[in-house]
């Protein structure tokens, strides 16, 4: 690291020196730079497959890092406040299921958001663990769901003292961060390791002020450098704090992460390192700025919005360019098609009673008081004022409530619940049972149910009305789930 600084990206020019140097290709890829892939080329991917390269001639190995990958890990674990980073190839995912692998073992307890990716769950199953599901806060008018509070953590702590971690999605899919710095304490006071899927917030540190970030005090976070800071799909981050060992960690990301890494993939890690270090703060500040334009221009068009403060009051904040509309009479899923079919503008997501805008610096030269005309012009009526919601289906059905606070473990673990013997029954009759695969509405990818868990009736009710309006399921044997697998 002797001279290197947040101006170097010493992937990306090592790669750029050896393409300089113009070898003939005797190896893998069998493209060849391209040469040998001419309907690839062709097809206007010739500039990728000119970067996509292997392990030669100085540029480095994913898996025993010591040149300039290992140099460009370690100035994005000095940017982002750690002791060392990992680039991951496959995601956040590959991240979650290595780090679940490393530090917990079969039968301990983990304690984890309801909002959690469905990626924690496979990583549960792999070590054996049994999760715990801590219930997230909801907005009041709306009912929208929020994230973890402290008290919650605090009971749970109190309840389940053997617990072996704390895992929190912060941001949730909406954009609103838990106060990790106080969960971090809390985790440390009770002697439980603390680990935040910050997957889209990678962003946050470069806001300046906003203070729930998973590096005030997380053992492990990880970052989706795709989705909030420009790198390539699927590049993403692993961080570990100073007093965190590494090996357990470089084993199980050499067992679940390729051995043939996307050279574009990882130089775009390092590009995107460099960009947001010499430059994130004045971007995302404009980005910003050019969200609350939007939100401002939202609200006079009568649409309805999760807002800054709205979530301040609960004891959260909320990241401005995850611009949510509410539409508590439903019509979001239809508004999002008459978006894209009528204005060209597809959103990230929709559900009945709500519409996801991601904001960042790709729409900066948009003008906002125009897309939130089109927005109003499609949007569903009545849509003026909040009421409190009574749908039951995504994300609402995660929002705290009586039943939850009991804070018990699944059934079974989700381990030992895939290896039993499961029959298939119809999804009416399944209220009680414990379920034998994965239920997952995606995107956002959160597991409605999960192996192992108890089908409550408030989970088959909202099952039912999700299979009415023709959703499909990932996971699960019947994507229709007309039957569901259950344990015999």
């Amino acid at each position: 690291m002797k001279g290197l600084t947040q101006l170097d990206a010493p992937l990306y020019q090592a790669a750029h020196k050896y393409l300089q140097r113009d070898y003939t290709s005797l190896h893998v890829p069998l493209h060849g730079r391209g040469a040998g892939a001419p309907h690839l080329a062709l097809s206007g991917l010739a500039p990728l497959l000119r970067w996509d390269l292997t392990e030669v001639e100085n540029l480095d190995d994913l898996h025993l890092p010591s040149g300039p990958l290992r140099q460009a890990q370690l100035l994005a674990a000095r940017l982002f406040g750690a002791a060392q980073t990992f680039f991951l190839v496959n995601g956040v995912t590959g991240g979650l299921l290595a780090l679940l692998s490393a530090v917990v073992r079969p039968g301990e307890k983990v304690l984890l958001s309801r909002l959690s990716h469905k990626a924690a769950l496979h990583g549960l199953i792999l070590c054996g663990a049994v999760p715990i599901y801590l219930p997230v806060e909801q907005e009041p008018r709306s009912g929208f769901p929020l994230n973890v509070s402290v008290a919650v953590v605090e009971a749970a702590l109190r309840q389940h003292p053997d617990a072996r971690l704390l895992m929190i999605t912060s941001p949730t899919y909406w954009g609103v961060t838990a106060r990790l710095a106080k969960l971090a304490q809390l985790c440390r006071d009770h002697n439980v390791l603390f680990a935040v899927d910050e997957a889209h917030g990678t962003h946050l540190p470069f806001y300046g002020d906003l203070p729930h970030s998973a590096a005030a005090g997380a053992d492990f976070w990880l970052h989706s450098a795709h989705k909030s800071l420009g790198a390539l799909t699927p590049g993403a981050f692993l961080h570990l704090a100073p007093d965190q060992p590494e090996q357990p960690l470089c084993f199980w990301l050499q067992a679940l992460q390729t051995s043939s890494p996307s050279y574009p993939v990882m130089i775009s890690l390092d590009l995107a390192r460099r960009q947001a270090a010499l430059g994130g703060k004045i971007l995302f500040h404009r980005a910003r700025v050019w969200a609350r334009s939007l939100r401002r221009a939202l609200m006079d068009e009568g649409l309805a919005l999760l807002t800054e403060e709205a979530v301040r009051a609960a004891g959260f904040a909320l990241d401005p360019c995850r611009v949510t509309l509410i539409l508590s009479h439903g019509g979001g899923i239809n508004m999002a098609k008459r978006l894209a079919r009528s204005c060209h503008m597809q959103v990230e997501m929709a559900g009945n009673n709500y519409l996801l805008a991601v904001c960042g610096p790709a729409q900066l030269t948009l003008p906002s008081r125009l897309l939130a005309h089109a927005m109003g012009h499609v949007a569903p009526e009545p849509r003026r004022g909040v009421t409190a919601s009574v749908s039951l289906s995504p994300p609402y059905c995660f929002a705290r409530n009586a039943a939850a606070d009991n804070l018990e473990p699944f059934a079974l673990a989700p381990g030992e619940a895939v290896a039993m013997s499961a029959v298939s029954l119809p999804l009416e009759e399944c209220a009680g049972k414990i379920c034998a695969e994965m239920v997952v509405s995606a995107p956002p990818g959160i597991p409605l149910l999960a192996p192992g868990e108890r089908i409550s009736m408030g989970m088959l009710t909202v099952l039912l009305q999700l299979r009415s309006s023709k959703t499909r399921f990932q996971g699960a044997a019947d994507p229709t789930l007309s039957y569901i697998r259950v344990i015999q």
